[in-house]
């Protein structure tokens, strides 16, 4: 064994934004600039207002061969499509004309709607033209910024990246209170949402997360609590004298090191990970047990930074990479997500992390990687840090962030409604029609039905080119593929070493004027404590930096508002 030993700490789940969970790093979040919009229809102020009833929550429908977890917040898988589909919707929602979007994407555009069947046929079921402006993750702050200072809001605008656990960007949060969005409260509150049957599907504590001073501002962007998983190369291990998963920390950095200097594909250049923050920090913050953002003990919170976890992790992460366990590109990798994800695909990564759903549609990026090895990129949960404690992970509502209508739009009630009816007929369940389109297109274009019921791809057609970011967020969120179980059992497990962020419902003025200030603080310090540029002593400089810079007055805030409730 080598002298990989730190610390024994327990406690607590991975600090990490949606975005650079999702994204696997996608870097830092910057504030924007906007100009408040006026209200209508719906109230768009943020200012604080009496809270009202939750909308009222209706269990979406189950049918035969359903795998049912009995962990709150993992879906309801499917190991193939319901054979009878069910229609939610009977009339055409929408009143004609033109729909735009701000969306958020993960890959590459969509087809242009000329040349894609799948968009002409969401546009008839829908009865609007939808129009869409595709904004890659990378480049969300500065689109977002560009598009509010224009002063012309697309009538649906995806709000996300917030840090810190925070569901939305500084910047988002501004547009919010300055009146930007309507606030659907009274529209959707208690069984008003009725109007609405598929919106009464999403859970009481996914509206919740997107309440700022009593109003709901969009509808949530449905994800697993835990949506994510981690693969390694079971081969090579196996190959490298590692016959079973790696029991603690050490034993990890130890396959790391191995996959990226032991050849495990002959010529073919390897790592153990690729990408920091991303796949490195998650995996870490994971072993050692780094608190989900905060830690409330005693009517006090304390930064996950400020934890004896969080430093564990670090110095582990510093001699993984002094070891040369990661790649020597990963704080640039960090950023570049298709990059990353190319090193998958081509068979140079170890260890990943993804969303547990890219790993299982057969379809899918990492899930065409997964069934080409035929096992050999195999599901695991890393370890505790000492072999004896488990890892933990992130919990969160199951929102990575909202559909939100613009005010401006909202000032036309009857506009409003007909964008609350288009928002209803993208959340058709899993086993309706609406869903079933949406996944798989009009039978024949992309997909027929096999004699078996399932749908089977026409050869030469690409159905996610065509969706591309049309489709992003707007669905529930579904689980139907062949490993339906595993993917359920896998994901459980998970979540029940999982613990939510203490001020998970909560804002913070501070952390939304300064959060990027303090995102590059930590660059300046974590990032180069990492690669070997600052001491691990210098831990403590940045959380002086960090109190100092912000993080006092941002946990006074959060504590105020634990106290109140």
């Amino acid at each position: 064994m080598s002298s990989f030993k730190y610390p024994r700490a327990g406690g607590g789940i991975p600090m990490m934004s949606r975005r650079a969970a999702f994204g696997l790093g996608l870097g830092a979040v910057a504030g924007a600039a906007l100009t408040g919009c006026g209200s209508g229809g719906a109230p768009s102020s943020g200012a604080k207002k009496a809270a009202v009833p939750p909308p009222t929550y209706v269990a979406p429908p189950v049918y035969p061969g359903a795998v049912v977890p009995d962990v709150l917040g993992v879906p309801t898988a499917y190991p193939s499509v319901p054979k009878k589909l069910a229609k939610t919707v009977t009339e055409t929602p929408g009143r004609g004309g033109v729909v735009r979007h701000f969306h958020l994407t993960w890959g590459p555009p969509a087809t242009p709607l000329a040349d894609n069947p799948w968009w002409q046929g969401l546009n008839e079921r829908l009865g609007v033209e939808v129009k869409v402006t595709e904004v890659s993750a990378g480049n969300y702050d500065a689109k977002f910024a560009t598009m509010l200072a224009g002063g012309d809001l697309p009538e649906v605008v995806q709000l996300a990246g917030g840090r810190y656990g925070e569901i939305f960007s500084a910047g988002c949060l501004k547009a919010i209170k300055q009146g930007a969005f309507a606030d659907l409260s009274e529209i959707l509150s208690g069984d008003k949402v009725m109007e609405y049957p598929n919106l009464a599907n999403v859970r009481t504590e996914q509206w919740q997360a997107c309440t700022i001073n009593g109003g709901l501002w969009g509808v949530p962007i449905d994800i697993p609590v835990e949506h994510l998983e981690y693969r390694y190369r079971k081969d090579w291990a196996e190959k490298l004298g590692f016959p079973k998963p790696p029991a603690d920390a050490d034993e990890t950095a130890e396959l790391l090191v191995a996959m990226t200097k032991g050849n495990p594909e002959g010529s073919k250049k390897t790592w153990g990970l690729t990408a920091f923050p991303g796949m490195a920090l998650e995996l870490a913050y994971a072993m050692f047990g780094v608190p989900n953002n905060w830690k409330y003990e005693g009517g006090t919170l304390t930064h996950a930074t400020e934890t004896p976890q969080f430093e564990a992790a670090i110095a582990w992460l510093a001699k993984l990479w002094k070891s040369g366990g990661m790649h020597p590109d990963a704080l640039a990798l960090g950023t570049q997500t298709d990059r990353y994800r190319g090193f998958v695909v081509q068979g140079q990564v170890g260890m990943a992390v993804d969303s547990a759903a890219n790993f299982h549609f057969p379809t899918s990026q990492y899930g065409k990687v997964v069934a080409k090895l035929d096992g050999a990129f195999a599901a695991f949960i890393p370890p505790g840090h000492d072999g004896s404690s488990k890892a933990t992970f992130r919990k969160t509502a199951g929102v990575f962030g909202i559909n939100a209508i613009s005010a401006q739009a909202a000032k036309d009630k009857d506009r409003l409604a007909e964008l609350l009816r288009l928002f209803n007929w993208r959340r058709g369940p899993v086993g309706s029609e609406e869903w079933y389109y949406q996944r798989w297109g009009a039978d024949g274009e992309y997909f027929t039905r096999g004699a078996d019921g399932e749908p089977v791809a026409v050869e030469g057609t690409n159905l996610d080119a065509d969706r591309g970011a049309i489709a992003y967020g707007l669905t529930p969120q579904t689980w139907v593929f062949p490993t339906a179980k595993e993917c359920v059992e896998t994901n459980s497990q998970m979540v029940r070493q999982s613990v939510a962020s203490p001020v998970e419902r909560f804002r913070s003025d501070t952390l939304s004027a300064r959060g990027a200030q303090l995102d590059q603080l930590f660059v300046t310090y974590i990032y180069q404590i990492v690669v070997g540029s600052r001491p691990l002593s210098d831990i403590e400089k940045y959380r002086e930096a960090w109190r100092s810079q912000g993080g006092d007055q941002i946990r006074r805030e959060f504590q105020e508002q634990l106290k109140r409730n």
